[in-house]
């Protein structure tokens, strides 16, 4: 099985165009907010590599729980951007700790939609959104995972930014925002977020 997913996730990978994503999410249509995470990611087309890796590193069972969760969903093109290696090099047994560290870095427990982004930035005071108190710090708000990862988001013009580093470069663009489900809520971002492994 776990062969399996290997393949998909190489295969995604190699396929997968490098350059600029665009917010066009393949068989959006398909998408049910009484859907788990989960059982909507599996619907769209751009997220073949993610799926592959969440089944290879057994988070799916999490995406399926209660939650709530915010995730945010690197695209297929994301993947690819990656360095030459980096993918088959995450799902050698050795490095599954690396594979389930970076996962966990674009799942945050609690729902954060655009709106609550919105209102953070514009308040002077802490604010709550969904349960999780959020405050803005050096112009960005500080979501904490449930590893030792803290995401940051950042607005710069009218987008929203996420990033595991402070003062970096590596940062992903919030390219479809708020696709709401059971548990929780999707964000499809253009990079893959690679905390410190």
């Amino acid at each position: 099985m776990r062969n399996l997913f290997k393949s998909a996730i190489l295969s995604a990978a190699l396929l997968g165009v490098a350059g600029a994503a665009t917010a066009d999410i393949k068989n959006e249509y398909l998408l049910d907010d009484k859907a788990t995470i989960a059982e909507n990611v599996m619907k769209v087309a751009n997220f073949s590599t993610l799926i592959a890796a969440v089944q290879a590193a057994g988070l799916g069972d999490e995406l399926m729980g209660a939650g709530p969760y915010t995730l945010f969903a690197p695209t297929d093109e994301a993947f690819a951007a990656l360095p030459a290696g980096t993918v088959e090099d995450l799902l050698k047994p050795e490095n599954m700790d690396r594979l389930v560290s970076l996962l966990k870095a674009h799942i945050v427990p609690g729902i954060y939609t655009s709106d609550d982004f919105s209102k953070a930035f514009l308040s002077e005071k802490p604010i709550s959104a969904a349960n999780v108190d959020m405050q803005v710090m050096d112009g960005m708000i500080d979501l904490n995972t449930d590893i030792l990862t803290h995401i940051l988001v950042e607005q710069k013009g009218d987008g929203l930014y996420v990033t595991a580093k402070r003062g970096t470069n590596d940062i992903a663009h919030i390219i479809e925002a708020d696709i709401m489900n059971s548990n929780g809520v999707i964000h499809v971002i253009d990079h893959v977020i690679t905390p410190d492994m």
